[in-house]
Formats: structure tokens, sequence, C-alpha cells
């Protein structure tokens, strides 16, 4: 399901806690500290990487409502995975991700009610040994939005239609009772066509 491709992170780069600024991408890490819902859009998950070219601590900000009241919709996918499937930690630019190519439809998506999907993004990060997340990186490197849909924008929206980088969340849950197991997470809006 997933069109993740990480590269071997390179030991002779110095070590940064920053991301590249503005870029999209692929972070992987381990849930560091408990969640935040600070504002009443988004679940802030704080992951860190403990090895590599972007070691650190970065904030991840996950949708889960909609400052202008324009209806938020998810859909959860579980699926098996071998062990070696699993992604390694870090950062990378080398990723892309599309709805359209994953086979989703508009039907896989149900609106958001009564604070279900910030339910479900909590717990799922609680009991998950990875999470991986699709978007782009915030201007100052600190964490990653818009892991969300970025395509399917009606004419005339402020936001741009992007080809093969849409965002979501993935957690792992690895080797538990002799499964390892993705369970994807993807939001998108209502106002954004998805056939």
């Amino acid at each position: 399901m997933s069109h993740h491709h990480h590269q071997r992170l390179r030991r002779d780069r110095p070590v940064s806690d920053r991301l590249p600024r503005s870029a999209y991408g692929a972070l992987v890490g381990t849930v560091s500290g408990p969640l935040s819902d600070a504002d009443d859009n988004h679940v802030f998950i704080f992951v860190r990487v403990a090895t590599g070219e972007h070691r650190g601590r970065y904030r991840l900000a996950f949708n889960t409502e909609c400052a202008d009241r324009t209806s938020v919709q998810y859909s959860v996918q579980e699926e098996p995975i071998t062990l070696a499937e699993a992604p390694a930690e870090g950062f990378t630019e080398d990723a892309s991700l599309s709805y359209h190519d994953l086979g989703l439809r508009q039907a896989d998506f149900r609106a958001v009610a009564n604070g279900r999907l910030r339910t479900i993004v909590h717990a799922s990060a609680e009991e998950s040994d990875l999470v991986g997340a699709y978007g782009f990186t915030f201007d100052d490197g600190t964490g990653m939005h818009d892991l969300h849909f970025n395509n399917g924008e009606p004419r005339g929206s402020r936001h741009p239609n992007r080809a093969d980088q849409d965002g979501a969340i993935a957690f792992y849950y690895l080797n538990r009772f002799g499964h390892t197991i993705r369970r994807w997470v993807f939001v998108k809006f209502q106002t954004q066509e998805l056939s």
C-alpha cells in the first residue's frame, strides 16, 4: 500500500536537529512524550529520531478538526506487513504518497464526529512502536504539517494541488502477537474531491 522510499543516511554529514525547510518528505521516529491538543484543530504528536543525520525531537501537526467549519473526513486502514518492511528512523525527501495510487476513494472516508478522530490518533500513537509521517516540513524545520490529502482542491482554492505529495500518518506495531501491522490514518477535507 505504501509508496515510501527510504534512503540510507550518510554518516559523513553533520547531525542536525532540524529538518530541511518547507520540504516534502517522510519522517519516522518514536512517540516522545504526551500528545498535545493545544489548539482545536490539531493533535500535536512529538516524535524522536534517535539516530542519523536528522536525529532530534520533532512536532507533527495532524488535523482532527477544521477552523473554518469545513468538515474534516478520515479513513483508517490497517495492513499486515513483515518486520523487514518497517521503516528505519529518520527523514527523507525521497518519498511520495498518492491517495489515488493507493486506491482510496471517497467512500472510504467518513466525517469526524464527537472527537472520534482525536481519540483514534491518541490511542494509535500511545500504542505504537514507530510513527511515520508524510507531509511538508515547517519553515523552521522543527516538524511537519499538511499531513492530509494535498490534491482534489476545487477551482479558486488557496491551496495548490500537489501530485504524489499527499500527507498521512502511519502507526507501526512491531511483532505484536506474531504480527506486524501498519495502521494508516488518512485525512481530507470535505471540499476536496477524491473520485
